[in-house]
């Protein structure tokens, strides 16, 4: 990377073979049906947007904030807007793509002041039946339990405790938002868990089903939420 890279970036687009499957991007790019519609909120540099419309059929709509990863998404990826997402009125440059099968909103939501107001503005702009896949970095990961065990809560550039994050999630923290911005939480899915990899490399080994979330709360670094818009009923 280079120095005038935005700070989320890949200097290609995401590719699999070069990837654990069960890091995040893996995860998240398996969930995205092919040739949906998709709204990406925090779309970087383009690195997942890019992928989903080469290598899956996608359309695109990318939201990011960092005008210097604007740039490079809008090479990678037909539609990328330049947007505080915190606006109240963020999501109205993305209405004209509507409906939309995918809300993707991959590591974004913790660095926002208001992840939930972002959620509900959302609503309008969803197939009653879209799928909204959520990351948030899990800061009962068990790691961060002993440091702060040990009154060590420090802040760095990357990862869990990135110093832009303005909201910290658990499992239930991380449902919560979902539930309370109107969406129902179906799955979760996690990454960066030992347990997890190993489970998932014995199921693939064996030609299996992937097993359920083991230990989300304690052993995952991210969590990923599967879900979809509540069903109101007048």
């Amino acid at each position: 990377m280079t120095d005038s890279a935005p700070k989320y970036h890949l200097e290609q687009i995401y590719n699999p073979e070069h990837a654990h499957p069960d890091e995040a991007h893996s995860v998240l790019m398996r969930l995205i049906p092919e040739k949906s519609r998709v709204l990406e909120l925090g779309c970087a540099s383009g690195y997942l947007s890019g992928y989903m419309e080469k290598m899956l059929g996608c359309t695109v709509t990318g939201l990011e904030a960092d005008s210097t990863a604007v740039a490079i998404a809008q090479t990678r990826c037909k539609e990328v807007h330049h947007v505080d997402l915190d606006m109240l009125d963020a999501l109205k440059i993305a209405e004209s793509g509507a409906p939309y099968d995918v809300l993707l909103a991959a590591a974004v939501l913790e660095h926002l002041k208001y992840p939930e107001n972002l959620l509900k503005q959302a609503h309008t702009l969803l197939a009653p039946n879209a799928i909204v896949i959520v990351s948030l970095p899990n800061i009962a990961y068990w790691a961060f339990r002993l440091k702060h065990l040990a009154g060590k809560f420090d802040y760095v550039d990357y990862g869990v405790m990135d110093r832009t994050h303005l909201h910290l999630y658990t499992v239930k923290t991380g449902r919560e938002l979902l539930e309370s911005a109107g969406y129902r939480v179906e799955k979760l899915f996690t990454a960066g868990s030992l347990f997890q990899n190993i489970a998932n490399a014995a199921a693939r080994k064996l030609h299996r089903n992937l097993p359920p979330a083991i230990m989300p709360n304690l052993s995952a670094y991210e969590l990923i939420f599967i879900a979809r818009p509540k069903i109101t009923t007048h």
